[in-house]
């Protein structure tokens, strides 16, 4: 599949990317559409992210995980199944890919968090929903700019600010330039919707009082139970300020991000119409409906 990759200006802050300090060892049913995104670019660096399986063999994550200082990655690992980093993991599935897409709106200015998405095609569809413990695409729910059959209808700010949410990922745990950790790691959240200017914002603030999200967690998935069923919220964008971001001090990840109680969130009620933009554009879009309809349509778990 030929992509036509879109190159837009790049604010310095989004050289970074987010762990979980103080969460716990991930939930396997929590995280079955969870995948890792490892992405090389030209100059040789190299970032971990998380991301979310949403199609056969399409991924979302964030855009600043794929694309820095106006260039795309090279190539992006994308695992589904992954547990351990440094480890090959029963049932893992492993893709390689070079073909990414942002969305057009990001970069533009400064950019917002529901701006903050990408595609990640893979070259071969997934081995999913097998059974009811097995990896799975995610559950999306319906918004304006997507309709699907099976799964929840829009979920509205007073759902998502009295639901059971948590954020599930990889990333730095200690202040060390290429310390990620291994083990993925989870913490619960409380989703509230906050007023910035004029602008509202989704934002997740850990549940225990001393959990944050952290560099290693950008485009990881954030997860409701939404009538009962565990259902794609959106992705992690980023923490604190653009301001903050773009001044942090490297050495001191850490006290960085203690320094903010909230993640701001890429709403998928918002942010869906970025993706159904981006997969019209390249012909895939039938691969959302495909996909909920292949693990939760009738008779299906």
């Amino acid at each position: 599949m030929k992509v036509l990759f879109l190159f837009l200006f790049f604010s310095p802050f989004f050289q970074v990317v987010f762990a979980i300090i103080d969460g716990f060892r991930a939930n396997s049913l929590d995280t079955l559409s969870l995948v890792s995104v490892i992405t090389r670019f030209p100059d040789g660096y190299t970032n971990v992210c998380g991301g979310v399986l949403i199609a056969p063999s399409i991924a979302m994550t964030a855009a600043h995980c794929v694309f820095l200082n106006n260039e795309f990655a090279i190539t992006a690992k994308v695992t589904l199944g992954d547990v351990s980093l440094s480890e090959e993991d029963d049932g893992e599935q492993e893709f390689r890919s070079h073909a990414m897409a942002i969305s057009k709106k990001f970069g533009s200015g400064i950019p917002e968090a529901n701006d903050d998405v990408a595609i990640v095609f893979l070259p071969k569809r997934t081995n999913v929903c097998e059974s009811p413990v097995s990896s799975q695409i995610a559950r999306l729910p319906t918004t304006v700019s997507i309709n699907f059959k099976e799964t929840p209808k829009i979920p509205s700010n007073f759902q998502l600010e009295n639901s059971i949410c948590w954020i599930a990922g990889w990333g730095k745990t200690e202040n060390k330039t290429a310390s990620h950790s291994d083990s993925v790691l989870q913490m619960m959240v409380k989703l509230v919707v906050r007023r910035i200017g004029n602008k509202k914002y989704l934002m997740a603030k850990g549940i225990v009082g001393s959990s944050r999200a952290c560099m290693g967690d950008s485009g990881s998935p954030v997860y409701c139970f939404i009538d009962g069923r565990r259902t794609l919220i959106g992705t992690v964008a980023h923490i604190g300020s653009f301001v903050k971001m773009s001044q942090h001090d490297p050495s001191n990840h850490l006290q960085f991000c203690r320094d903010f109680e909230y993640a701001f969130i890429s709403d998928w009620r918002e942010s869906s119409a970025r993706i159904v933009e981006i997969l019209e554009n390249y012909g895939e879009l039938y691969q959302l409906e495909e996909g909920q309809t292949l693990c939760f349509g009738s008779g299906n778990f």
